[in-house]
């Protein structure tokens, strides 16, 4: 038989304390051996964990911004029943970027960056003499080589206006805005890649980006063919510099009870699998009452979850947090906007950086160009390229001769050197000189190689072109 573990006057007997001590081990070798497997555990429970409150945080995200998000936007803009018509009077892309958030040598600064859409608006409310100035700032966007800002007509998904202001010519100045210390890094910094790039290949990371943004021909036709939109906007008569964009408002009162439904499912998932993540990642923590009080407090920061939930997961795993902060962009696409003070919008004194459609690599070429915007505006993208063409071949055909070659010969050499997102706009110069029997040889010659290299002309169409009256039809 074993050893029977037994008392005298209350005492531990010696063999009580060795059957005691057998099953307890030493207290300090215990908290040794507990914290040495917690850390060599951390790494993988910080990724289980990690999953799971991910997935938990969009369902309930997705729960909140279905059901309850409208609920509360109701409740505080009821008071909102004066309107007003607001104007663009400053607009800018805000790009986020941290060179701390990069790798150590490491160059694809893009993929750590955001950029959003702000513009300040300036409204009269009521019967005050001075306007009043509001500024907006939309969601951040993921960034990177392919990111265009010509592509963008709206402040969010969901009908907020944006543009960015016109010049003499009615095309978009576009604006960058960052920080100096981002502006400094991208100026001493090699581009991540030049592969694709036109030649010679741009020296830094901020030559890229200005090269990324050049695209003559796109935002001439889109700034054309669409006018600066008005800003309707809404405010409470109590607070008339607290307005907020109609749009916006009206967007929050599409509530349905299918959206209760919605929250009823996605919040029970969430709520659920959000409580697995948080009792695996406080495994040591016996108590299901501490469990439930852990679970439940961060879903306090739920309206703010887009910024909350990447903050939470960041102090369990980051892969996890950029992760969620990327899909809370897309749960949230079309209702987050930061509304504030012109002074305290973001980036609003940052570094500037604009694209002009007389400058940059286009200079020599579209930028010899004045064009003034046609009245009527064009209806299409087709009629806009129509009338650049024409303002183009009137004023090339008063060029000096000299001058006619140079440009000639410098959108050929543009093409070959994959600089050629301004040529159809001198296709029509070029057909003029080839129809022309007068012109002098090296000009015709010029006007030829263009037509074939850069303009997509065979051989066969310029001999045509050249023995006729009017242009190849194509």
């Amino acid at each position: 038989m074993g050893k029977r573990v037994r008392q005298v006057d209350g005492r531990e007997t010696g063999a009580e304390a060795e059957v005691r001590a057998a099953a307890t081990g030493h207290p300090l070798r215990n908290w040794i051996l507990g914290t040495v497997g917690m850390l060599a555990a951390a790494p993988v429970i910080g990724i289980v964990a990690g999953f799971l409150l991910l997935f938990g945080g969009v369902f309930l995200g997705v729960a909140w911004q279905v059901a309850a998000q409208p609920v509360v936007d109701a409740h505080r803009y009821a008071p909102y029943t004066a309107t007003a018509s607001g104007r663009i009077v400053e607009s800018w892309a805000a790009l986020d970027f941290d060179p701390a958030r990069l790798p150590a040598q490491k160059l694809y600064w893009s993929r750590v960056s955001k950029i959003s859409r702000c513009a300040v608006i300036e409204y009269n409310a009521g019967d005050f003499a001075a306007p009043l100035r509001r500024a907006f700032c939309g969601m951040q966007l993921g960034f990177d080589e392919n990111f265009r800002l010509h592509d963008w007509t709206e402040m969010l998904q969901s009908g907020i206006p944006f543009t960015f202001l016109r010049d003499a010519s009615g095309f978009e100045v576009q604006e960058l805005r960052l920080s100096a210390t981002a502006l400094d890094w991208i100026s001493t910094h090699p581009p991540h890649d030049t592969f694709g790039l036109a030649k010679p290949p741009p020296a830094t990371a901020l030559a890229a980006l200005r090269r990324q943004f050049d695209w003559p021909i796109d935002i001439a036709t889109l700034s054309w063919t669409t006018t600066v939109p008005a800003f309707p906007l809404r405010y409470d008569l109590a607070h008339p510099e607290l307005a907020m964009p109609a749009q916006l408002i009206a967007n929050g009162q599409d509530w349905s009870w299918l959206g209760v439904v919605v929250m009823l499912v996605f919040g029970f998932l969430g709520l659920m699998v959000w409580r697995l993540g948080m009792q695996m990642f406080f495994a040591t923590e016996p108590s299901p009452l501490v469990i439930w009080v852990l679970t439940l407090l961060p879903l306090f920061a739920l309206p703010w979850w887009g910024e909350a939930l990447p903050q939470l997961l960041g102090h369990v795993n980051r892969n996890w947090a950029e992760i969620a902060g990327d899909m809370m962009d897309d749960v949230t696409r079309g209702t987050r906007l930061l509304a504030s003070a012109p002074d305290e919008a973001t980036l609003v004194h940052g570094e500037r950086l604009v694209w002009r459609l007389d400058q940059g690599d286009y200079a020599d070429t579209f930028g010899r160009i004045r064009f003034v915007e046609p009245a009527p505006a064009p209806k299409n993208a087709t009629e806009a390229m129509a009338a650049l063409s024409t303002q183009a071949a009137e004023q090339f055909a008063r060029f000096a001769e000299e001058d006619k070659l140079a440009l000639l010969q410098r959108l050929a050499q543009d093409k070959e050197n994959g600089h050629d997102r301004d040529q159809q706009v001198f296709v029509a110069a070029a057909e003029a000189i080839a129809r022309d029997a007068n012109a002098a040889a090296d000009l015709h010659r010029a006007a030829r190689h263009f037509l074939v290299s850069a303009a997509g002309y065979g051989e066969w169409d310029v001999d045509a072109l050249e023995n006729s009256s009017k242009p190849v039809a194509r």
